[in-house]
């Protein structure tokens, strides 16, 4: 039972480890930059354009997101893939630079927003590239993707970076 025990723990290790490794020890808040992209995760999380959250609305979708986030000449990119998502769904998918004020709206073709539409196939899966100019004075990116609702404001689904990824 202890050696059970012992090899289990010894696993857990590798895989904090690898994902320590993978994402750089990237914590909440701005994701240090790096020679490559940077990958970031996503939470069920409602943000404001700010990149505050909206207290008091849970999440509902299963999916996985996942993107990496990266400059390019003078271009923020996005690659962006989902899975196990609502199969052959439409998701909005945009890639906000920051910092951004609270007051300003984060729609697709707004200065420092890329936006685009990402369909599923038969199983759920998806991905797509969000690629903009960098804006004047952004220091850092992060990725919103939403399921709209037909009857509320309140998108049906919806996941967000978990930190903003340095540029």
């Amino acid at each position: 039972m202890q050696r059970a025990v012992r090899t289990a723990r010894a696993a857990a290790a590798i895989v904090i480890a690898s994902v320590m490794a993978l994402t750089g020890g990237i914590g909440a808040g701005v994701a240090a930059a790096q020679d490559g992209p940077t990958v970031v995760s996503f939470g069920q999380t409602l943000k404001r354009c700010d990149f505050s959250d909206i207290k008091n609305v849970g999440g509902t979708g299963y999916g996985r997101p996942t993107a990496q986030v990266r400059t390019q000449g003078g271009d923020v990119v996005a690659d962006v893939q989902i899975a196990t998502a609502l199969p052959n769904t439409r998701y909005e998918v945009r890639l906000i630079q920051a910092p951004r004020s609270s007051a300003a709206s984060c729609n697709p073709g707004d200065p420092g927003v890329a936006g685009a539409a990402l369909f599923t196939d038969a199983v759920g899966a998806g991905a797509l590239t969000l690629r903009g100019p960098i804006m004047s004075g952004a220091t850092g990116a992060w990725v919103f993707i939403t399921r709209p609702s037909p009857y509320s404001q309140v998108p049906e689904e919806f996941y967000a970076t978990d930190f903003i990824a340095k540029l």
